[in-house]
Parts: structure tokens; C-alpha cells; sequence
């Protein structure tokens, strides 16, 4: 419920009508901490959910943006090219940088690093680790 400062009024009349509550009480029920507006609050809460949501659907976004990316990789790999392709990653940063500035660039580099996902091991990799020889 949004209460306005006509409603605000109402409340502290009724209350002062009714002895129950003073005028201040009914104000400042009507508002939130040091002041604050209770229709200000309400505002900023649907924001912050608004936000909220707009987060999980970027979030998802990314889920399938790496899906996609996954069968791209493989496809390349099974026809013998490398995982990535630094050329496309430069369209793809290049267009996050037009969108969204400087900031764009590390914004997209982010992206692009999740839906890479880890480089495969070379062969021999585990064994070196543990420093046995290659096979």
C-alpha cells in the first residue's frame, strides 16, 4: 500500500479523532527510518526486486550463452581447429566496448573467460603434474 501525504493526514486525524494515536505517531508510522518516506521505501523495494530478477535472467543468459559457446567448441575441435578463435572474441569485446564503453571490454573479457570454460588438459599434463614423464 502507497501512502501519500493526503493519507498521511487521514491517519492522523482518525487517530487524533480516536485519542489512540497522536498526530506525530501517525506520521511517523507513515514513514520509515530518520524520516523516510514510507512510499519511498515502498519505490526502492520494488526497484531492488526489479534488479533482483534482471540479475537471475543475465545470469541464465550466461548459462546459455556458455551452452552454445560448449557446442561451438566442440564442433571446431571434432574439425580439427582450435578451441577459440581470437578473432571472434575481438567482434564480441569490440561490440561490448560500443555498448557499454570502457567498462564493456572487461565486462565481455568476464563472459567470454566463463563461457570458454577451463582450457583441456594437454596430454601428458596430470602426469607432469606429478612429475612422471609424458606418454
Amino acid at each position: 500500500m502507497y501512502v501519500t501525504q493526503q493519507s498521511i493526514g487521514d491517519l492522523a486525524a482518525k487517530a487524533v479523532g480516536t485519542g489512540s494515536v497522536s498526530a506525530t505517531e501517525a506520521e511517523r508510522q507513515a514513514t520509515g527510518p530518520a524520516g523516510v518516506d514510507r512510499q519511498e521505501l515502498d519505490r526502492q523495494e520494488v526497484d531492488r526486486r526489479e534488479i533482483d530478477s534482471l540479475d537471475s535472467r543475465i545470469v541464465q543468459l550466461i548459462h546459455e550463452r556458455h551452452h552454445v559457446s560448449s557446442r561451438i567448441q566442440q564442433r571446431r575441435r571434432r574439425e580439427g581447429g582450435p578451441r577459440t578463435v581470437l578473432k571472434r572474441e575481438m567482434v564480441v569485446i569490440d561490440r561490448y566496448r560500443q555498448g557499454l564503453g570502457p567498462e564493456g571490454t572487461a565486462l565481455a573479457t568476464a563472459i567470454l573467460r566463463l563461457c570458454r570454460g577451463p582450457a583441456p588438459e594437454a596430454p601428458g599434463a596430470a602426469n607432469a603434474e606429478r612429475g612422471e614423464p609424458g606418454t
